[in-house]
Parts: structure tokens; C-alpha cells; sequence
């Protein structure tokens, strides 16, 4: 065998589409020109069980699988999601050429080239050659992409690139790409700047605007994304980034807009479900939640996209939209519940949520026989959940229980975890930063809030509190800046519409605080004398 050829019986091939005489033709030219391995799925959700299990070459996926099925695009975000598909495997959608242009502007979920039916063996011959040269010319880069070995990704790129001058496009994407995870995005916005000053590239436009989000360029990012968007490409990441930057400027009706016209482009992607659900819930826009959450456990199920969140978000989305009417709606809460719990077994932090959200429904049918039993479960629960998510919920607990009989014992039992708590490293922490903050130390507070949150991630309550102290530091104007990107990132990491009303009441308390205070610092203006909340905690 020359060094030219290309052996394609050692090749194992996927191929994706729901038309199963399509796919009978392409898998009988794929034998035909020599691939040794071909499997076949009629899914998005059927390849992604496949892959879960064997690795590929190479992918033929097609873009259209049906009405209100996932799209040949979806997979691929999916399997990158998941790591299941490698960078140096080929990736091909297979879609009409007209609409091939508008699905290449992701940075990291486009796919390597498009095949067009009817299928031409001679066609897809000559295609696959030439991907597979550039795929082999370039493998070890892609597998230190894979193995996370960033620096050298950069390192060998610039290397290869003198050897293949040609490849140079395809490196320093590669070279973006491993930018953007390392967040060095000054370097990043620097390489995505030149690259589009040359040529049209929507996937750099897009590591544009993602860059420039991550400086606080808010501006640039939504020049940038907004190119993106306004030339039809159909972008995940492109919308994504838009409603966020929209988000964070205060705009928040604009960006349930922005993220109601991606979700009609992409009804079946759960992450654009979830986000159009999450900004409806801040704007209170409770039937546009309802079905967007609705959506977002429909086609998250069974994906690595699956989570608590979206059933928890349904059900409060669910019970804010029918405030006046909820013994209407009562089974329909019941169902979602029992789901959640389904759907995530031997998770005793959800079955626990749950029957939390079962409490506040209860109480606000003001049934309080229901109430007391549903607590009294609650209570037992709680009691027999490890000392770990004792200590993490401990607070919601509280909130749950107040002005009901089992204050006493609630309150007994926080006395007691108190003092554990401060035996753990987060929650040793969380009290010197608490201390701290009351003292008016707020450079210490912020630091061990950090620490707090760092250590336990996903305890709600401190994410909130290290919020709080970051805004307050940054009034005073050192680092400023610096700091409320910070805050940005970990208000980012909070699901709204799964917070007890309580919590959603801080959260919009504080996300108010930090749009006024970025805006201050961009157009500055006389600072508030007095905040009422400012020794919140």
C-alpha cells in the first residue's frame, strides 16, 4: 500500500438516518468502497446507545430525522457532550447543499463536511479521501485536544501549520477551541479577531463573541454574535451566548425573545429549552417556563443532557402559571414528581426536593392537614439523609419548616449540625466568611465564600451569599470589574427556576444589584447612599 491509499477495511462507520432506504444505499456504497465495520441507526438516541459502547471512524448522520425528532446536527453536540465521539473521528451530516452553509457556525459542534442525496458513490469517494487525509495529517493534535493537553495543542499546532500551510484554518481553530477551555481569552479574542478580519468564518465569530463575553466586552459580544445569528446560521452556542449577554446587561425580555425564536429553529436541543425556561421564569413569564421546561425533560431524557432541574423548574413553573386554580393541577404535580424520582434513582437529594416542592404546594392551598403530613415525611426523611446533605439543605429545611409545629425541632436539630458544619472544610469556610462579612471584612469574606463555594458548588445558599460579597467588594472599586465577572460566573451556575420562592426572591434581589453595578462601572453614575440589604446576611 502506497503511503497515498488509505485502507478502509481497518475503518468503522456509523451511519445515522431515519429513511431507511437512504440509509440501506449509503451503507451498501460504504461496503462498496471497502469499509470493514458499518453499523446503522434509525435515531439520534439509537447512535448515541451505539456510540456509548463502540467507537467510530467514521459518522454519516442525516440533519433531517423528522418532525419533533433530534436532528443529525443534535447528535453531534450530544456525542461531544458526552466525549463519546473523538475529535479525530470524520464527521459527516448529510443534508441538502443549500442548507449545508447555515450548519457549519458552531466553534466546536460543526461537523467536518456535508453529503447530499441522492447518494454518488464517486462523490462520497472523493470526499471521504480528502477529509481522511486531513483528519490523519492532523490526528495527534486532535488527540491532545481530547486528552485536555491544551499548551501542547497550541504548541504543535503552530508547528504542523509550517509543515501544511494549507491546514493553517483547521489548526488555529483547534488552536481557538483549546484557548476558550483553558480561559485564556484574551489570546483567544486576539486569534479570532485575525481570522475574521480576513474572511467570513461564523464558528470564529462565534469564539469572538464567546471571548468577549468572558472579558465583559458585552457590546463586541453581541456585535459578533449577532452576525452570526442575523446571517440564519443555525448556532446553539451562537443563541446561547447572545441571550446570555442580553441577560446579563439587565435585558432579560430581550433575551426570552432571542431564545424563543432559537427554540422554533431547534425545538428538540433541552439546553435551548432550558434556557428560554430559565429567563421566562425570571421575567415571570410562567406559560412560555411551563412549556419550555415541558420540552426541556422531553428530549434531555435518556441524554447526558437529563436533570433535576428541568422537572423541578416544571413543577414551580407549572404552579405559578396556576396560582388561582391548583387543586386542578394537583396530579399533574404529582406525576412530575414521581418522574424526577423515577428518572434519577437512589438520589436522595431529589426524592428530598421533592417532597419539598409537595410542602410548598400544600401550603399554598393552604390545606394544612396535608401540610403537617407532608412535613411530618419531609422531617423523617431529612433526618435519615447522610450528615452531608443534612448540612446542605439544613437551611431550606428551615426556611420550610418555619411557622409550622416542627420549628422547635428544625431549629434544635441546626443547632447541633451548627457545630458540625464548622468540622467540615466548606463549612468552616462559609463561617469565617460569614464573620467576615458581618465584621465588614469583605475582602476576607469574599475570599473564604470563594472557598465555600469552590468546595461545595452546588449549595445554593452559599453561591448566593459569595454573590452578595462580591457585589459589596466591588463598590469599593479595587478590582472591580474583575470581581463582578466573578459574580456573573457563579450567578450563571444558579438554576432559578428550580429555587424555593424564597431563594428565587434573593436571586432577583441580587441579580438587580449586580446589573446596577456593572453599569455603574461602564457609565458611571452617583452611587446609591443607602442599601437597605447590604447586611443581608
Amino acid at each position: 500500500m502506497t503511503p497515498m491509499e488509505i485502507n478502509y477495511s481497518g475503518k468503522s462507520a456509523l451511519i445515522v438516518d431515519s429513511k431507511l432506504e437512504d440509509l440501506g444505499t449509503l451503507r451498501q456504497i460504504l461496503s462498496r468502497i471497502g469499509v470493514g465495520q458499518i453499523q446503522v441507526a434509525s435515531s439520534v438516541n439509537m447512535a448515541l446507545s451505539l456510540m456509548r459502547e463502540f467507537s467510530y471512524d467514521l459518522c454519516f448522520a442525516a440533519y433531517d430525522m423528522g418532525k419533533g425528532e433530534k436532528n443529525g446536527l443534535q447528535l453531534l453536540h450530544e456525542a461531544n457532550a458526552e466525549y463519546i465521539f473523538p475529535s479525530s473521528s470524520a464527521y459527516f451530516l448529510i443534508v441538502d447543499p443549500k442548507d449545508a452553509e447555515l450548519l457549519f457556525g458552531s466553534l466546536e459542534n460543526s461537523p467536518d463536511t456535508y453529503l447530499s442525496k441522492p447518494f454518488d458513490q464517486a462523490k462520497i469517494r472523493q470526499r471521504l479521501e480528502k477529509l481522511l487525509r486531513i483528519k490523519d495529517a492532523i490526528k495527534p493534535i486532535e488527540q491532545l485536544l481530547d486528552e485536555e493537553h491544551f499548551d501542547e495543542v497550541i504548541e504543535k499546532s503552530e508547528i504542523l501549520a509550517k509543515h501544511y500551510p494549507g491546514l493553517n484554518v483547521v489548526l488555529q481553530r483547534i488552536t481557538g477551541i483549546a484557548l476558550i477551555r483553558m480561559r485564556r481569552f484574551s489570546q483567544a479574542k486576539a486569534l479570532f479577531l485575525m481570522l475574521t478580519e480576513k474572511r467570513s468564518l461564523p464558528w470564529a465569530e462565534v469564539g469572538k463573541g464567546i471571548a468577549y463575553f468572558n472579558l465583559g466586552e458585552y457590546s463586541d459580544a453581541l456585535s459578533s454574535l449577532n452576525n452570526v445569528v442575523n446571517q440564519q446560521y443555525i448556532c446553539v452556542e451562537a443563541y446561547t451566548w447572545l441571550a446570555r449577554t442580553h441577560q446579563i446587561r439587565g435585558e432579560l425580555e430581550l433575551a426570552v425573545a432571542l431564545m424563543r425564536k432559537a427554540v422554533m429553529l431547534q425545538p428538540t436541543v433541552p439546553s435551548l429549552q432550558g434556557e428560554l425556561a430559565e429567563l421566562a421564569s425570571q421575567t415571570e413569564e410562567w406559560e412560555i417556563a411551563k412549556g419550555a421546561y415541558q420540552q426541556a425533560v422531553r428530549y434531555a431524557r435518556y441524554s447526558i443532557f437529563q436533570s433535576p432541574k428541568y422537572y423541578f423548574g416544571l413543577v414551580r413553573a407549572l404552579i405559578q402559571a396556576n396560582t388561582q386554580r391548583l387543586a386542578e393541577i394537583e396530579d399533574d404535580v404529582i406525576r412530575i414528581l414521581e418522574d424526577v424520582v423515577l428518572d434519577h434513582p437512589d438520589n436522595q437529594e431529589v426524592m428530598f426536593r421533592a417532597k419539598l416542592i409537595n410542602c410548598d404546594f400544600f401550603r399554598m392551598e393552604s390545606d394544612a392537614s396535608r401540610l403537617q403530613q407532608m412535613l411530618q415525611q419531609t422531617w423523617n426523611f431529612y433526618l435519615r439523609m447522610d450528615l452531608d446533605s443534612q448540612c446542605k439543605w439544613l437551611d431550606v429545611m428551615v426556611d420550610t419548616a418555619s411557622d409550622t409545629g416542627f420549628d422547635d425541632e428544625v431549629k434544635k436539630r441546626r443547632k447541633e449540625l451548627t457545630r458540625k458544619m464548622i468540622e467540615m472544610e466548606w463549612g468552616k469556610a462559609n463561617y469565617a466568611a460569614m464573620t467576615s462579612f458581618r465584621s465588614g471584612d469583605l475582602d476576607r469574606a469574599f475570599q473564604m465564600f470563594g472557598r465555600a463555594h469552590e468546595l461545595l458548588p452546588s449549595h445554593t445558599g452559599i453561591a448566593l451569599n459569595l454573590v452578595q460579597a462580591g457585589i459589596e467588594k466591588a463598590k469599593r472599586g479595587e478590582s472591580a470589574i474583575w470581581i463582578l465577572l466573578s459574580v456573573r460566573d457563579v450567578l450563571s451556575t444558579v438554576n432559578f427556576g428550580a429555587l424555593p420562592t424564597k431563594q428565587q426572591q434573593r436571586y432577583k434581589v441580587l441579580f438587580k444589584r449586580f446589573v446596577e453595578q456593572y453599569n455603574l462601572l461602564v457609565q458611571p453614575e452617583e452611587m446609591p447612599r443607602n442599601d437597605p440589604l447590604s447586611q443581608e446576611l
